[in-house]
């Protein structure tokens, strides 16, 4: 019997409520090592706040949160996760190149090649921030979190802003970073991005997930070939049920 592999993170009957506002109820899913997972879920409905108490910046009111076993401390989250936040805003007044040098100045081990991730990412070096684009800027935000060089990734709405060529080239990035052994957990509205990369996904609804297994079985399940259509079917669903 082969034997099940071990989350690399695991959320256990998470919540979160700001006031009154229950944000996340009793939330569960896992991680794999060496996967790309997807989160997906309409607008407000919770995902931002689901990274923010993965990564320490929102106190979770119940639940836990393990990684590799062990409940995640920041020391763990500093040192082996990157993030990039949805609407990330670096500093305009430093061009790229200034501003990812002073980054990694303060990261310690091996020094990341920052020429070298900004040609990857088609970037101006000496280009003023606040020149940039929003796409430029989530392009640049992605660079800042692979500085640490992490082994594990969070990433909410990394296609942001980006044209369709750019999209492209990030999420082959994405499966470049995948295939060097990163695991990556990301959210995006654009499914028909995601299930490129996505072997599994987790819909959240309702503050809860509703759905957390492979995309391949979720359309089957929806007799379709769209994940997006499968993805409206199944909230489609659960509405009519509540």
């Amino acid at each position: 019997m082969v034997r099940e592999m071990e989350p690399i993170l695991e959320v256990k009957e998470l919540s979160k409520s700001f006031g009154k506002m229950n944000v996340l109820n009793k939330l569960s899913l896992a991680v794999k090592p060496g996967e790309i997972f997807g989160v997906l879920g309409l607008n407000g409905i919770g995902k931002t706040t689901l990274f923010k108490c993965i990564l320490g910046l929102l106190k979770k009111d119940e639940g836990e949160i393990l990684y590799k076993g062990a409940s995640l401390d920041l020391k763990q989250v500093h040192s082996k996760i990157g993030y990039l936040p949805e609407f990330y805003l670096p500093p305009g007044e430093l061009t790229a190149l200034e501003y990812l040098r002073l980054l990694g100045m303060s990261i310690g081990g091996k020094k990341p090649n920052i020429k070298e991730l900004l040609k990857k990412t088609d970037l101006a070096a000496e280009k003023l921030i606040s020149k940039y684009s929003r796409g430029m800027i989530q392009r640049l935000g992605l660079i800042i979190a692979q500085l640490k060089s992490p082994e594990f990734l969070i990433l909410d709405e990394p296609t942001l802003g980006l044209d369709p060529l750019s999209r492209q080239n990030l999420l082959n990035w994405l499966l470049e970073l995948n295939q060097q052994g990163q695991t990556i957990l990301l959210s995006s509205h654009d499914f028909s991005q995601l299930e490129k990369v996505c072997k599994r996904v987790a819909i959240l609804h309702d503050h809860k997930i509703i759905y957390c297994d492979e995309v391949k079985e979720f359309k089957k399940n929806h007799s379709t070939d769209s994940l997006e259509q499968a993805f409206l079917k199944e909230i489609g669903g659960h509405s009519c049920e509540e």
